[in-house]
């Protein structure tokens, strides 16, 4: 971890963001979390997951940078689960698709909604594609080989419609990276 907040400060102070440093370490550490959940979903055999079923029902097209593409899913096996586990299922169907501009979801019919805006260079995620994503995801937090501690989707919903305070973690993380930064 501290190699990667290495890397993440060397590249907030020779790069262009937007955002406090802090927002900018987190979109650098974050993208480094997304390659690592990335690899860890790309292990997963076909057959272990062949009987854990997500079904996409329904999808509406993005409208150029408009209107974001909504995509509803079905995970028949996750009815009724706590609200934790579709909590961290949210979130990281946030770090894996990247752009998801609203996430829902029922625990009582076992549906999820992304909203999302899909990139138009590299890594191209098409319905089936992040149905994939979610598939496997879910699968590893069912299975607890992913933690349901992550807080992403948390902090959107609690921090929707205002600037939210810094965590404790967030502040740490600040005073950790101040001491790699050369000021002056």
């Amino acid at each position: 971890m501290e190699n990667s907040i290495t890397i993440a400060l060397e590249k907030v102070n020779t790069g262009v963001g937007q955002g406090s440093v802090l927002d900018q370490i987190d979109k650098r550490y974050r993208k480094q979390q997304r390659m690592t959940l990335f690899a860890m979903l790309e292990k997963l055999d076909i057959k272990e997951i062949e009987n854990f079923p997500v079904i996409l029902y329904k999808h509406i097209a993005q409208n150029g940078n408009k209107q974001p593409a909504r995509l509803r899913f079905r995970l028949p096996l996750w009815r009724n689960h706590d609200e934790i586990f579709w909590q961290s299922l949210g979130d990281y169907v946030i770090l894996a698709v990247h752009r998801v501009k609203d996430l829902e979801f029922d625990t009582l019919r076992g549906r999820i909604k992304v909203d999302y805006f899909a990139k138009s260079k590299g890594r191209i995620k098409f319905p089936n594609d992040i149905r994939g994503i979610i598939q496997k995801i879910a699968y590893l937090v069912d299975t607890e080989a992913l933690p349901t501690d992550f807080t992403r989707f948390r902090r959107m919903t609690d921090r929707r419609d205002s600037l939210g305070e810094m965590s404790k973690g967030q502040a740490a993380i600040i005073g950790a990276a101040l001491k790699f930064i050369q000021i002056g």
